[in-house]
């Protein structure tokens, strides 16, 4: 029995909907492991100790560095693929990127059936030994992996935590890169609250009002700015003319 929302976001589902989670987080899910492999060669110019990406801000150490920065080798070495308990705060950090997409693509493999065919034409259905890819076993093939599976693990009802486990682990990876998705702010006014408050955020399926949180597709702003923006303009013509005219530059 499917749920009448989605799971990651709570807004409501189709009646018919088949899925535990709605488009648009399916979108940004999908944003996100496309995102990830991107991050890889930044983490590992960060590797080094003293090292930072251009532009980035730097301090001095008071005693010798480590080897290598602890804080970026908890994303790029192996790990558990599990959270463990750490009652007394002295761990470093959560799942490294790679064990944990490996994690979610052996996950789906032992819940997603394998089936086949044998020599005398029988089908047969069976759990999966495993997952696998044929592009490697990096952080980059397990993304493209889970890319793939993503149709089928929408049905899932465990979708809402993988999709929470990997925002977390793109934010980790921001955090160390700083490289963050491109805002723009959008001209027209939110045409729920006529704050300008729309903004439009690279990975995001939707243009967004910041002010109330109203969601519109690229098509439904088009159509609204089209309706809203030349009388807009207009207004701001006529208002700067009067300004001038009221107040002649000297």
């Amino acid at each position: 029995m499917m749920l009448t929302c989605c799971t990651v976001c709570h807004d409501q589902l189709p009646d018919t909907a088949e899925v535990y989670a709605c488009e648009a987080c399916a979108y940004r899910l999908r944003a996100m492991l496309l995102e990830l492999p991107g991050h890889m060669p930044l983490l590992a110019e960060l590797l080094q100790p003293g090292s930072r990406l251009p532009g980035r801000g730097g301090a001095g150490r008071a005693h010798s560095p480590m080897p290598v920065r602890l804080d970026v080798m908890d994303l790029l070495g192996p790990g558990h693929i599990v959270v463990l308990a750490d009652p007394h705060g002295d761990q470093s950090a959560g799942i490294p990127i790679t064990p944990l997409l490996y994690g979610w693509a052996r996950y789906i493999a032992a819940s997603c059936p394998s089936v086949t065919r044998d020599r005398h034409g029988t089908v047969r259905i069976q759990p999966c030994d495993g997952p696998y890819s044929r592009h490697g076993s990096d952080a980059a093939a397990w993304c493209q992996w889970l890319i793939a599976y993503l149709p089928y693990a929408v049905t899932q009802s465990w979708i809402g935590d993988m999709y929470q486990q990997i925002e977390d682990l793109i934010r980790r990876v921001r955090d160390k890169t700083d490289r963050k998705p491109q805002r723009t702010q959008r001209s027209a006014p939110c045409p729920e609250c006529s704050w300008l408050k729309l903004v439009s955020i690279e990975g995001e399926p939707h243009i967004v009002c910041e002010a109330c949180g109203h969601r519109l597709t690229a098509d439904e702003y088009k159509a609204h700015s089209a309706a809203v923006l030349p009388a807009l303009t207009a207004l701001a013509i006529r208002i700067h003319g009067q300004a001038a005219a009221e107040h002649p530059a000297a």
